[in-house]
């Protein structure tokens, strides 16, 4: 499994924005080995986490190609003030007690 962290410090949004951002989820959704999403919010700031969960860096790499992917990313300096994204591949995990709230999100 294969987890992208975007870590952003939101600017202003607009409807283009949001319009982009729901067609971009929904992509990703039809994407084969797409497995879910977490967002977090930073009490002392205004950055936001989200994780997307990936089954695999082909299912991920094959997101990445998506069209209006491609577009928002050109234009991220038009709604954010900073943004950072990491790949980390998932070695092991495990825990116990979250119930429905389980990773990977479904």
């Amino acid at each position: 499994m294969y987890l992208v962290t975007f870590r952003l410090d939101p600017g202003e949004y607009d409807a283009e924005f949001h319009e982009l951002n729901d067609a971009i989820q929904v992509a990703a959704e039809e994407t084969e080995g797409y497995l879910g999403k977490r967002t977090w919010h930073a009490p002392e700031s205004e950055e936001v986490l989200v994780v997307y969960y990936w089954e695999s860096l082909d299912a991920l790499e094959s997101f990445g190609a998506d069209s209006d992917h491609k577009r928002a990313k050109r234009r991220w300096t038009e709604w954010y003030e900073a943004y950072e994204v990491t790949v980390t591949e998932v070695v092991e995990a495990y825990g116990s007690g979250f119930g429905d709230d389980a990773d990977p999100p479904v």
